[in-house]
């Protein structure tokens, strides 16, 4: 696996991160910037479901958001090995189903390791989030993903 050029041996890119160079908060900026360094690369996924919000604060117009469970599997990270992480993608379905779901608490199906595109953190009014753009499977075990 090349983890320095952030791609696996079967050519499939880990993940992007978003690149957070903002001109309005800087400091906020500096802090997020090393997001990999605090929670890796890729995760196992424990669940993933769909919400319903509402557009923005001013519609009633609702849109589905993607709202994934994730574990951390990534031994070289801030955050412990183990944490459990809540993942949001505005304006997608989640790719897994509630059967899905099940098989998996159940641990009826092969685990599954996911990247996600654009992953950023977000900090306001003493709350925290992580969004991204895009969720990927990876052609890896959890075994393998350790290794990165």
């Amino acid at each position: 696996m090349n983890s320095k050029n952030n791609v696996t041996d079967n050519g499939e890119l880990l993940n992007t991160f978003n690149e957070n160079m903002s001109k309005r908060v800087p400091i906020q900026a500096a802090l997020t910037r090393p997001l990999v360094e605090v929670v890796g690369k890729c995760f196992l996924l424990l669940s993933g479901s769909t919400e319903m919000v509402p557009e923005s604060n001013e519609s009633d117009n609702m849109i589905p958001r993607a709202v994934y469970q994730v574990r951390i599997i990534d031994k070289n990270t801030q955050l412990s090995i183990g944490t459990v992480l809540i993942i949001k993608i505005k304006n997608s379905r989640s790719i897994i189903n509630e059967q899905q779901n099940q098989a998996l608490l159940l641990g009826q199906e092969k685990n599954k390791v996911v990247a996600f595109d654009d992953l950023s953190h977000w900090y306001f009014n003493n709350a925290e989030g992580l969004s991204a753009s895009n969720i990927r499977i990876l052609d890896l075990t959890p075994q393998d993903a350790m290794k990165l």
